[in-house]
């Protein structure tokens, strides 16, 4: 045997660390999991045009998804502005201007988040 690292048997459990190693093995789980995508989303359109999902269920939960990844942005660009106004004051700025913007943020999204929650608990 050569010591080439390629060419020595390995023991089976420093397979998983060589497959991890290996671009096949990502391009491989990449295209699995784009082919179990497809297929869900076929059977999801199935199932909606065959009638066993109705649209007010599929909006109500498209709704509250959305509303959370909007609330979920305003917050996180708050507190990016809160933290950028906390730098600048440390520099000697003044980040009064930030603030104002992340207070306004945060409102919006008590707002939208007001909305979803009456919007689906109707």
């Amino acid at each position: 045997m050569t010591p080439d690292t390629d060419t020595t048997p390995r023991a089976p459990w420093g397979w998983a660390g060589v497959w991890v190693r290996e671009e096949r093995f990502w391009r491989d789980i990449g295209a699995r999991v784009l082919a179990g995508v497809i297929t869900a989303a076929i059977v999801y359109a199935g199932a909606l045009l065959l009638g066993y999902l109705h649209t007010p269920e599929i909006g109500a939960g498209l709704l509250l998804g959305l509303g959370i990844v909007a609330c979920g942005s305003l917050v996180a660009g708050s507190i990016t502005l809160v933290r950028g106004a906390l730098a600048g004051r440390r520099a000697g700025g003044a980040g009064g201007t930030r603030v104002v913007l992340a207070v306004v943020l945060l409102l919006a999204a008590i707002a939208i988040g007001t909305g979803v929650v009456t919007d689906v608990l109707r």
